[in-house]
């Protein structure tokens, strides 16, 4: 069988610097495929609480995000995507790629690319992939089937595939009858996230089609309850329920 991806998310250098790098090493030992890291928004407007309380944490700890970014590539060779929001950075986008670029990040998410900007995502997916980064697009229940089945060939290195409309917000979704559907007309690597609050939604998007999930609430919230070590073991847990599927 296939190797199902775990894609493992933490906002840069929380809850900090030292935990933030040895949380990335050790989330690569213990079979992370890619890394998803966020890079705190003026406003997380699609995140949930969790994800929010963090950007909380680091927003005016660090004056530049983008050492992090370099430090954790020196500690992992894992694909490095940034998660963010396009609206802060639409006026000065390509100073902001190329600097992710430098930094060592392979691709960049924009969450808002195809809620608030879907007239022109074709020129903006071409501005990231101008600049050496994969476009890893977003989208959701939200987003019209016929222009998820349009953009998902030119999403790299999967197409993210958010199941509620905020992270960690749980919602009476059938996550199953959602992963059904969009498989039927997405040919690349899925990815499901953005809302996956157990395990039994996780088995149900590995048994009905998806390629791996992505983590990040689940992270955070360990961290909050015992620190790097419960984070490292939900990561390990992880892994291990995808194990199952591969």
């Amino acid at each position: 069988m296939t190797r199902k991806l775990l894609v493992s998310y933490m906002t840069l250098g929380y809850p900090d610097e030292k935990s933030f790098i040895e949380f990335v090493k050790g989330a690569d030992e213990l079979g992370t495929d890619i890394f998803e890291l966020g890079f705190p928004p003026s406003f997380a407007k699609y995140d949930g609480p969790a994800i929010r309380r963090s950007y909380e944490v680091v927003l005016g700890k660090y004056g530049d995000f983008f050492s992090l970014i370099r430090k954790a590539r020196d500690v992992t060779d894992k694909k490095i995507i940034i998660l963010t929001y396009l609206e802060d950075f639409v006026d000065n986008l390509d100073e902001f790629l190329e600097r992710l670029k430098e930094s060592g990040a392979t691709g960049v998410l924009f969450p808002d690319l195809l809620i608030d900007f879907s007239s022109d995502y074709k020129a903006y997916i071409n501005k990231i992939a101008g600049h050496g980064l994969d476009p890893t697009l977003f989208t959701s229940p939200s987003v019209p089937d016929r222009l998820i089945a349009e953009v998902a060939p030119l999403s790299r290195p999967f197409l993210y595939y958010g199941v509620r409309p905020t992270t960690g917000v749980i919602l009476p979704i059938s996550v199953d009858a959602l992963v059904k559907r969009v498989r039927s007309f997405v040919k690349n690597k899925l990815i499901l996230g953005f809302g996956l609050n157990n395990e039994d939604d996780l088995r149900k998007a590995l048994e009905s089609g998806a390629d791996g999930v992505a983590i990040g609430t689940a992270y955070i919230e360990s961290f909050e309850k015992g620190g790097l070590t419960q984070a490292l073991e939900t990561v390990k847990r992880m892994r291990s329920i995808l194990d199952e599927y591969s």
